[in-house]
């Protein structure tokens, strides 16, 4: 999304084209969170949390601006969308059940 913003936006029929760089700077530096917080011994339980809502919320999000019409509005945009959001939404349980394992309930 950084490095080739426009062929994204004409993969998905952006709406809003200075909507797409700033995203995607945003999952870069989320993306090297993430990894840091991997190589980590003991993950804080509220970085983990914090991991865990932004997950499901990108994935929320993806999903509510496809059904608005909002931003991605082209079919092959929205297939690609969709199949992020469930990686992502994948990847949030995936981080949950390690959540819960650490707590001791599962």
């Amino acid at each position: 999304m950084v490095i080739a913003t426009e062929q994204v936006n004409n993969l998905m029929a952006n709406q809003h084209p200075w909507l797409t760089g700033p995203l995607g700077w945003g999952l870069l530096i989320y993306g090297v969170w993430l990894l840091l917080a991997a190589f980590r011994v003991a993950v804080p339980m509220r970085t983990l949390q914090v991991l865990i809502t932004f997950n499901y919320g990108w994935s929320l999000l993806i999903i509510l601006l496809i059904s608005t019409g909002q931003v991605i509005v082209a079919p092959m945009g929205i297939r690609v969308a969709m199949l992020m959001a469930l990686l992502t939404a994948a990847m949030g349980a995936l981080l949950f059940r390690h959540f819960k394992l650490l707590m001791g309930k599962y």
